[in-house]
């Protein structure tokens, strides 16, 4: 992923979480949260099962980001996690 769309998708989810914060932190308080294309792909109970759900997506984003629900997610990590797929 280049430096732009890393760019792009992170100020993308950065507003997304801005507007749905509190909605967040109240809905999936003891779930890890999905986020891509700036918005809310969907919780699991595990940071696995919240990946697999943007993995599935057709097609998969370049960037997404997982974060417990309860949290302030850190939008500065950046994972390069193609490896395990």
């Amino acid at each position: 992923m280049g430096h732009a769309t890393y760019s792009r998708e992170s100020k993308r989810n950065r507003q997304a979480y801005s507007q749905l914060r509190d909605q967040i932190q109240q809905a999936y308080q003891n779930q890890y949260v999905a986020m891509a294309l700036g918005k809310v792909i969907g919780a699991a109970d595990s940071l696995d099962g919240a990946r697999e759900l943007v993995e599935h997506l057709d097609p998969v984003p370049e960037y997404y980001l997982v974060f417990p629900g309860g949290t302030e997610p850190d939008f500065d990590l950046a994972y390069d996690l193609s490896w395990s797929r």
